[in-house]
């Protein structure tokens, strides 16, 4: 989860920098796999705030490490929640396995969809959207997790704590 919160993060910086078409093309930006970057000017925090009606004040290369930045969070959030969603899978919750891998895949498409379609807004929107829905799902599996009764199996009030068959009750 706190992946996915760093990545919404970086999302909002994305965004809030007019940093979303600093790579137009995809896989690769400006036709390279690792172009320019100032990602020091990038991240400064205490940058200058000025007009922002043609487009913000950040250089190409400072939005460019922006964007990078984005696509890297977009890749380890992604080997996180596959890794997730193939340890529900084992553990019998094929349901959470498949919603998780379902919303990610879906908020992959949309975030792919906006660099080669140039940011269309109900897309844009969609990706937004997308990255609440998916920590909203990572969200209640943690917490169906974190809520499930262990049984033993039988079904007699004999049931113990320190019984040593126990088992998660219920699909996750």
């Amino acid at each position: 989860m706190a992946a996915v919160v760093v990545q919404i993060a970086l999302g909002g910086w994305t965004s809030s920098n007019y940093a979303a078409l600093a790579c137009a093309d995809f896989p690769t930006c400006h036709g390279q796999w690792w172009p320019d970057a100032d990602f020091a000017q990038g991240f400064n925090i205490a940058q200058q705030i000025g007009p922002n009606y043609l487009g913000g004040t950040l250089e190409s290369d400072a939005r460019t490490a922006i964007h990078l930045t984005h696509r890297i969070g977009a890749l380890v959030v992604s080997l996180l929640v596959l890794a997730l969603s193939i340890l529900a899978w084992r553990a019998g919750s094929r349901r959470w396995a498949i919603g998780l891998a379902g919303v990610l895949g879906l908020q992959v498409c949309l975030g792919i969809a906006n660099v080669v379609m140039s940011l269309p807004l109900p897309i844009a929107v969609a990706h937004n959207a997308g990255a609440g829905l998916l920590l909203l799902g990572l969200l209640t599996f943690c917490y169906r997790i974190q809520t499930a009764q262990p049984t033993t199996g039988r079904e007699s009030s004999l049931n113990t704590p320190d019984t040593d068959d126990t088992v998660l009750a219920g699909e996750l």
